[in-house]
């Protein structure tokens, strides 16, 4: 069994001081691949305590963009192994890629991007209207890390959202998705698994909202997500949605700012897709499929639920007390019957082997900062413990291992022909329809009065 889960932690430093190490955050949660959204890291913030844990090994992308703002986005993957060094585990990518347009640690024209060899200059016609500096732009918010099992590519991804009447966010989003499709559709015509997990801050169809309103579903990246789906004619399974079709009141993010948890006003933002063939030798591909084939289960892990009372307290503050925990619920995915690979190693783009993770001290300074951000993220009152126990992880001595090059995965860097999506300059809409999926409700009031209709 594989089991792969996806989770966006708002800010992976207080999830950490949540429960007590790092190490226990993950084992927490119990599988082979896990992928952090929202880690809120910058690369000069990092250190072991946030992304070395014995038995796992960790791949990172951080925001590099400079928009006025502390850190925020980024995303982390991290694969449950017994050894990183020539190991046969799937949870061991044979490659990784920071980033998605193949540009990242680029902007001088390098050929190696990460794990990845890429051809430069890029041919106009691969990138078709985009350009070069439109790809950097999209790539710095540290959205995307891309990790090649084997038998399938993971994306990880942490979607834009957008605000009211912001017509460049929106552009942005629009870019993001578009070259994100291109990925997709270049690695599925070579065959490929493509698997895509993460928040996406889109909400598919009215069942995936409580507040759905009549024309919810004719948003224009809420039809963009559903034209990639199997039952609209895309290649890929809503793997939570194709094993449970009817089920409503199923939601994964909440207004953090009202405790919506406690009255499920939320949304279902949180996927896990799944897209390519089964390993079965077979004719007929109508009923064989990496989803029909080899998907277990996939579900919403609802004990991570901020407000239950069972597992997770509250602070103290009358009625602005916040509840701990991030405003996300994990989903997880279990596969059957995915093969062995051939012994590999950890790839060298792995974050043991980034420079501010080994041999770094970190001071007095930095570690009293770091704690004061973390505060004020998370409320006042919170103690940030930090797990000290694993940072001989970090240590010089460590032996830089690399893979062949046949082991890498081939053309993960370049485009396939997109197809066009519509460009929001070229006539105004109305943007109140652009709002943020994850901005569920606008007061306990409204919560209270809708709870009937929305559990």
């Amino acid at each position: 069994m594989v089991k792969i889960v996806t989770y966006n932690v708002n800010g992976l430093r207080p999830r950490v001081a949540q429960h007590g190490s790092l190490r226990r955050l993950l084992d927490s949660l119990d599988a082979d691949i896990i992928c952090f959204q929202e880690t809120k890291l910058s690369r000069q913030d990092l250190s072991g305590d946030v992304i070395m844990a014995e038995g796992y090994e960790a791949f990172i992308s951080c925001n590099r963009s400079s928009r006025g703002r502390g850190p925020y986005s980024g995303v982390a993957t991290f694969c449950r192994v017994t050894s990183a060094f020539a190991s046969q585990e799937v949870a061991l990518p044979v490659a990784a890629e920071e980033g998605f347009a193949g540009l990242q640690g680029s902007a001088k024209d390098n050929e190696v991007i990460g794990d990845f060899v890429l051809d430069m200059p890029m041919d106009e016609e691969d990138l078709g209207e985009i350009t070069r500096e439109e790809l950097l732009r999209v790539d710095n918010e540290g959205r995307c890390i891309i990790t090649d099992h084997g038998h399938f590519v993971l994306f990880n991804i942490y979607g834009p959202s957008i605000g009211e009447d912001d017509e460049e966010r929106v552009r942005f989003k629009l870019l993001f998705y578009k070259i994100l499709q291109k990925r997709w559709e270049f690695l599925l015509a070579l065959g490929k698994r493509v698997f895509v997990v993460g928040d996406l801050n889109i909400a598919p169809s009215s069942i995936d909202r409580c507040d759905a309103s009549p024309g919810f579903e004719k948003q224009m990246f809420r039809e963009w997500l559903r034209s990639m789906l199997r039952e609209h004619g895309g290649p890929f399974f809503d793997a939570f949605r194709s094993k449970h079709p009817e089920r409503t009141g199923a939601y994964t993010c909440f207004n953090q700012k009202v405790g919506a948890e406690e009255y499920n006003y939320g949304s279902r933002i949180d996927h896990i897709l799944i897209s390519g063939a089964c390993f079965h030798d077979c004719n007929s591909v109508e009923d064989h499929s990496i989803f029909h084939c080899h998907v277990e289960d996939c579900e919403i892990m609802n004990h991570f639920r901020r407000g239950d009372s069972g597992n997770i307290s509250k602070w103290k503050g009358g009625r602005s007390s916040k509840l701990e925990g991030s405003d996300h619920i994990p989903v997880y995915m279990l596969l059957n019957g995915i093969p062995e690979l051939p012994a590999h190693n950890t790839p060298p783009s792995a974050a043991r082997y980034l420079p501010e993770i080994r041999g770094r001290q970190q001071s007095i300074v930095s570690f009293l900062s770091k704690r004061k951000l973390c505060e004020a993220e998370d409320g006042p009152g919170l103690n940030i413990s930090r797990d000290r126990e694993n940072q001989s992880c970090c240590s010089d001595d460590l032996e830089r291992r690399s893979i062949s090059k046949e082991e890498l995965a081939t053309g993960i860097t370049e485009f396939s022909k997109g197809v066009n999506q519509p460009s929001p300059t070229s006539k105004r809409r109305n943007l109140d329809h652009w709002i943020n999926e994850g901005s569920s409700g606008s007061s306990v009031t409204l919560l209270a009065a809708q709870v009937y209709s929305c559990s």
